[in-house]
């Protein structure tokens, strides 16, 4: 499961453990170590060493006398410690000193001095030495019965790579249980691993906050060391700034640290940001890491024409590892309260999703208003599977009024959909499916949607088994469907179409000839149109596809390539039979493009079947680079050519083809340089000489948060509705660049150059200020015919700490291809599915 942004409301998230690691050098002082706590036998022997030219003093406990070095002076320091506890998640270690034993302590000083087996005081530049914890100050004193230091001025405490600092402390080295005084302290875990399979990094791309340290900085009045990852701080200081910079800090009257539950707890806190307090956090509670817990998530606030000011206060329940509940609390200032609840779930069985958002009173609309999904995917095993897609609002124009994402706004059928599949079979597949649809015809508008038919049920049948008796495929795609429909026919549709085909392939062609029967079946119940209710079609159904691919190596721009032509043949065949007193339950015009020219029928679904006696041919060519697989350029060409004319058409009203050429597509897709790409399709009617349609696009996207885009598309109208054109013609352009120091402009330029309408506008500045961003957004979105929707989002965002505002992350994700976060390389915690 994909877990959420762990941050909580009234919470920051403090990441705090030992401090950084000093850079100086330990003094080459003579090491005398000793085990605390083990039988004398099982001590190491001490080695000796050489007496250096400072004071020193060396005592052991009584059990170790035995195992005293004769080279130990009287004076010299004494080592003791025990092994670090097991199953901890401690702050990573630091280089050891290769003189140093695992578990023995060093202390050395200017001047040092102490009693046999007892405690040992160090004057004078004082350091005491246990694998990756070092403790230095003016003055300390070491009591070996207890294993104690006592530090007195300019205390410095590091372990790894934290560190503390401040006048007084006082600690139990192994246990590490203590107090310090006034101190200073920085704080960080090592950056997490990539998870396995995750793509690599783009030029210019920050580490994902799930690889970056987790790290921190502050002072307190008192810090109360209660164990190996365990803290307590009071009137203490967080900030994830640089020192020398604290644009922002928490400022908190005590702080409970627990890095073995990656747990945070703050009370009576207060955020500041540029030395101004911006938020009172009474309490907060928040992980430290990347386990989820329950509490408040980070509010979010904004403000558009439809709801007025928006306040968003999410609810998170951690229920499981693999199942979690989100329960938001949205104020809108124009229309009220809406409740919305969020339920995930993944198993190695099944997963979904399911929210439902209800409004009590919407104060314009005079009404309550609700919207519902799910979502579920089920594996029974043994080859049975399941899925349940269903949809549904209150109202048509829900998501007009309340959505600001334009995939929900240009809704205008909500499926609802279960099915049960079953593909145990290995080569054969069976599927029952109910199908339905809520279709939101907007009032407002009057537009005629046309409400599709419900299947209850679809049985559908596949199979497809190779390598039979002489190179022999079999095929076959057969289905049973119960059409229903509150004003048009209804019936019942039998399909069975049994094929068989020969492939012949080698590497460098293929020739694959085919025949099948299609038959199809309708016993309809009720008959608006003309004709009888009992209808039978069978066609036979031929055909032959081949191609050849040429390679040959080549250069150009002083690069080696190799280049691939690709020419390919496909011929069909189908009679004709009059269909015209067939109903027409799912029946459409494919769209036109290089796949569907190699296809068997022209029209979608199973209730037309289009004559045909044709030719297809088409040539494609390639640079690839022979080093990676890349390809350079990539440019095809294809037409289709009739030998006999069209007779069977959609309806009554739809004209035929009598044309003897069907249109020229073209394409063509360039990788002008490194992160440039330009990609390019025509449709050119030869028979009226004019261009049917025409795509262009053009990205640049150099780094990582660098990405300009260009897009132009042109469709012919050929509608004869004034009122319902089917034609368009539009220009998109998109982009996120730096424009100076830390600045960021990012946008997008949607619109509708037919109707001189703007139909998405996305306008904001980010800026990166190292330790916090900030976003500013606004975006107009044409929701209908008729209405518009303008929001504005506001957004700062302290790293490691959440965030204050109204997100535009998702907005600019969707909207702006190639988009980059630029305080992180990607956001795990996304969530689409907000509106």
């Amino acid at each position: 499961m994909k877990p959420r942004t762990q941050l909580r409301f009234l919470s920051i998230a403090l990441f705090a453990l030992w401090g950084r690691a000093g850079a100086e050098d330990l003094p080459p002082f003579v090491v005398s170590p000793a085990l605390l706590g083990k039988p004398a036998a099982s001590r190491p022997v001490p080695r000796a060493a050489t007496q250096p030219p400072a004071a020193a003093a060396a005592t052991q406990p009584p059990a170790a006398a035995a195992a005293r070095s004769a080279a130990a002076a009287p004076g010299r320091a004494a080592a003791a410690a025990t092994p670090a506890r097991p199953g901890r998640k401690a702050a990573p270690p630091a280089p050891q000193d290769p003189e140093l034993l695992p578990g023995a302590t060093r202390i050395t000083g200017d001047r040092v001095f102490g009693r046999q087996d007892t405690d040992v005081a160090a004057e004078g530049s004082a350091v005491l030495v246990r694998d990756a914890t070092r403790v230095s100050a003016d003055r300390l004193q070491y009591f070996e019965l207890t294993d104690e230091v006592e530090a007195t001025g300019n205390v410095k405490v590091t372990r790894g790579t934290d560190e503390m600092s401040g006048p007084h402390a006082r600690m139990k080295v192994q246990e590490q249980v203590g107090v310090f005084d006034s101190p200073r302290y920085a704080i960080s875990r090592p950056a997490r691993p990539p998870r396995p399979g995750q793509a690599p990094l783009l030029p210019g791309q920050a580490l994902p906050a799930s690889q970056q340290p987790i790290s921190g900085h502050g002072d307190a009045d008192s810090l109360v060391l209660e164990g190996e990852n365990q803290f307590r701080l009071f009137n203490a200081t967080w900030t994830s700034c640089k020192p020398d910079r604290p644009d922002w800090y928490l400022k908190a009257k005590e702080l409970d640290l627990d890095y073995d539950a990656e747990v945070g707890e703050a009370r009576s806190g207060t955020m500041w940001f540029k030395d101004v307090p911006i938020a009172y956090l009474p309490w907060a509670d928040f992980p430290l890491g990347e386990s989820r817990k329950s509490g408040l998530l980070s509010p979010t606030f904004g403000t558009s024409n439809k709801v007025g000011f928006d306040l968003t206060v999410p609810y998170y329940f951690n229920l499981a590892p693999n199942y979690d509940d989100t329960l938001t609390t949205r104020l809108m200032g124009r229309r009220g309260l809406q409740f919305r609840n969020e339920a995930r779930y993944i198993d190695p069985m099944y997963k979904g999703i399911a929210y439902v958002e209800y409004m009590p009173d919407d104060q314009v609309e005079g009404r309550s208003r609700y919207a519902g999904s799910i979502r579920h995917d089920q594996n029974f095993g043994g080859g049975w599977s399941s899925n349940v897609n269903f949809n549904g609002v209150s109202d048509p124009r829900y998501f007009i009024d309340l959505s600001s994402r334009l995939t929900l706004t240009s809704q205008v059928n909500l499926l609802r959909q279960g099915s049960v599949t079953y593909a145990g079979g290995g080569w054969w597949s069976a599927t029952g499916m109910l199908q339905a649809y809520q279709t939101l015809t907007d009032p407002k508008t009057g537009a005629t949607i046309a409400t599709p038919y419900k299947r209850l049920p679809q049985l559908t049948l596949t199979a497809n088994r190779p390598e039979l008796p002489g190179g022999v495929t079999f095929q076959l795609a057969s289905e049973y469907v119960d059409f229903s429909h509150p004003t048009f026919d209804e019936g019942r549709r039998l399909t069975f179409y049994p094929q068989l085909s020969l492939p012949l392939q080698t590497a460098s062609f293929f020739v694959t000839p085919k025949i099948g029967v299609h038959t199809t079946r309708y016993e309809l119940d009720r008959r608006l149109s003309a004709g009888d209710n009992s209808l039978t079609r069978t066609l036979p159904i031929v055909s032959v596809d081949s191609g050849v691919t040429f390679e040959r190596d080549t250069q150009f721009g002083g690069r080696d390539f190799v280049q691939t032509l690709e020419p390919r043949i496909y011929y069909l065949y189908v009679p004709y039979r009059d269909q015209s007193t067939i109903p027409n339950f799912d029946s459409g015009f494919y769209d036109f493009n290089f796949a569907q020219i190699f296809a068997e029928n022209v029209y979608t679904g199973g209730d037309r079947i289009s004559n045909a006696n044709q030719i297809t041919t088409a040539v494609q060519s390639r640079l690839i680079d022979p080093q990676t697989g890349a390809e350079t350029v990539r440019a095809a060409l294809g037409q289709r050519y009739y030998l006999v004319d069209q007779r069977v058409t959609l309806n009554k009203d739809t004209p035929a083809r009598t044309g003897k050429q069907a249109d020229l597509l073209a394409a063509l897709g360039l990788t002008i340089a490194p992160k440039t790409q330009l990609d390019t399709a025509w449709q050119y009617n030869p028979r009226d000489n004019w261009t049917e349609r025409f795509n262009f696009g053009f990205r640049f996207q150099p780094a990582y948060a660098k990405t300009l885009g260009v897009s132009w598309r042109y469709r012919r109208n050929y509608s004869t509705d004034p009122a319902n054109p089917n034609g368009f013609r539009d220009i998109d352009l998109t982009g996120q660049w730096p424009l100076w120091g830390n600045w960021y402009g990012v946008g997008r330029y949607n619109r509708n150059l037919r109707d001189h309408r703007l139909t998405q506008g996305i306008a904001g500045v980010e800026y990166n200020a190292g330790c916090w961003v900030f976003r500013g957004v606004v975006q107009h979105l044409t929701t209908s015919a008729t209405d518009v929707t303008r929001a504005f989002f506001f957004q700062l965002e302290f790293n490691g700490a959440g965030s204050l505002g109204s997100s535009p992350l998702n907005v600019l994700r969707r909207s702006v291809p190639g988009y980059g976060k630029i305080n992180d390389g990607s956001n795990p915690f996304a969530n689409d599915d907000e509106f």
